[in-house]
């Protein structure tokens, strides 16, 4: 087992059975079995049998030992390493992040084998040995065309930064991590390089080339290459990679391609299978993104928006994949600049990913923040500029559109005559609960209110008996959410 997401890290996390002296620590484990086999296997790091070491069998141990037996820091520093190995700027984010709320919970303190005040000592000088193998690991990592990667290196460094101040632990490695950190930040070379393709073609004519070579200046320098795509089984990291690539080249090249911010999506949530751990009240251990960012974010776009800020929203989801309202935030802003299919897109595929994860509506992350809040859970259940969540291209929507230009041109008696006629030609239960949907909305959108909740909520009467959710849950969220949406 290797640690590749996020929610991998809760049952490190979580505390574990309480011990003698009444601290959730479970028990020793520097006499077991999995101790004494993961310790020889870090024993062979730096030693002549180093290229032997076994790390994934490694990794497996600490994470046993510290999610099903006791919370050990020498286990949670083995498990660090293991993380840190490699030069995966995402396990290396991990490993931080790892640490980071190690220190926060109440077990770190009470952990074997410095527990209570007579580990005082020795915790802060096990903490600055992390910090230290970081330090020097940090060097392998490569961000060239893996800006998400440096990015939540440097999320995950502030949270550690954060609780080494809150608990006084020494800073001063943490700040040379920080520098070495910075120092690998990456560059914007092909931004450069299309900076320097006007000068090139300028002193190509001053020079008096031909018309024909001068030609080619100007379109050559234009025409970006593409990333090669190569994809390799098993490897998920270099997948997910390859594809961002491929939608960021895309995305540069035909900014109003759907299919751009559909692959980008798919390389974020496509190894996504299951629901990350929670509490029974559905919090958990995820963080949410930065409240300044998104405020950031919000103020933008309160103040218009623009295809750099439309890029900054669609970098930040990459790096968290449960952040959904940001994908309402970056449709919004697509449709305002005008390109109404990618906004239909990023809907369309983020509705998916709601869809196929069952139950993640009632997830929050550690703040207590809803993944779907409800206006984002509106935008995505709304029929209004849509098409696939609730039948694009479906007969009752096209009866719908019909019936809106009836509105627009003042005739609502056409309009409802259309939906009932619509309605009376249904054929099975499921179209007839879209036209009578589609009754309820045009109600809704032409200022009936009243009338258009009685609708929804008889509809979701229906649809609840007809046991039509395993179904038609798209259908049966819609209508959860407009019934909600009046109270």
């Amino acid at each position: 087992m290797r640690i590749t997401a996020e929610s991998q890290l809760a049952p490190l996390l979580a505390p574990l059975a309480a011990n003698a002296q009444g601290e959730q620590v479970g028990v020793p484990v520097e006499d077991s079995n999995d101790y004494l086999t993961l310790d020889e296997e870090m024993m062979k790091i730096g030693s002549l049998q180093h290229a032997t070491v076994e790390w994934d069998v490694a990794e497996a141990l600490a994470i046993r030992m510290l999610s099903e037996r006791g919370k050990d820091l020498k286990v949670l520093g083995h498990l660090m390493h293991c993380m840190q190995h490699g030069s995966s700027g995402v396990r290396f984010a991990l490993s931080l992040r790892l640490l980071a709320r190690s220190i926060a919970q109440p077990w770190w303190e009470q952990a074997y084998p410095f527990a209570g005040k007579r580990g005082a000592k020795m915790r802060p000088r096990l903490f600055q040995q992390l910090i230290q193998r970081s330090v020097k690991l940090v060097s392998t990592l490569d961000f060239h065309n893996a800006d998400d990667e440096f990015e939540a290196c440097q999320s995950s460094l502030k949270e550690l930064e954060h609780q080494v101040a809150e608990k006084s632990l020494p800073d001063e490695a943490v700040a040379e991590l920080s520098r070495q950190l910075n120092a690998k930040r990456p560059t914007q070379q092909p931004a450069q390089a299309a900076s320097q393709a006007p000068s090139q073609e300028s002193s190509g004519q001053a020079a008096g080339q031909s018309a024909g070579r001068q030609e080619q200046a100007t379109t050559t320098p234009s025409a970006a290459k593409a990333p090669e795509l190569r994809l390799e089984a098993g490897n998920e990291r270099s997948n997910r990679q390859a594809l961002l690539k491929m939608a960021e080249f895309l995305g540069e090249q035909s900014p109003g391609e759907p299919l751009a911010y559909r692959l980008r999506r798919y390389a974020v949530w496509s190894t996504i299978q299951a629901l990350p751990a929670a509490k029974e009240n559905g919090k958990t251990e995820l963080a949410p993104v930065s409240a300044d960012r998104v405020a950031d974010y919000r103020e933008a776009l309160a103040k218009g928006g623009d295809n750099e800020l439309w890029q900054r929203i669609e970098n930040s989801l990459a790096l968290s994949p449960y952040w959904l309202e940001g994908h309402r935030l970056s449709a919004g802003l697509a449709k305002q600049l005008g390109h109404t299919r990618c906004a239909e897109a990023i809907r369309d595929e983020t509705l998916r990913f709601v869809e196929r994860l069952a139950g993640i509506e009632a997830l929050t992350f550690n703040s207590g923040a809803l993944f779907v809040d409800e206006e984002t859970k509106r935008w995505l259940y709304s029929t209004e500029n849509s098409g696939g969540a609730v039948g694009g291209g479906e007969a009752w929507h096209a009866g719908l559109e019909e019936a809106r230009e009836a509105v627009e041109s003042g005739d609502i008696g056409k309009a409802l005559k259309v939906l009932d006629q619509g309605l009376s030609s249904a054929r099975t239960p499921r179209e007839s609960a879209y036209w009578r949907l589609a009754s309820a909305d045009l109600l809704h959108e032409t200022g009936l209110e009243s009338l258009a909740q009685q609708h929804y909520r008889t509809l979701q009467q229906t649809v609840t008996a007809l046991a039509l959710e395993q179904w038609e849950p798209a259908l049966v969220s819609r209508l959860n959410a407009a019934v909600q949406e009046t109270h």
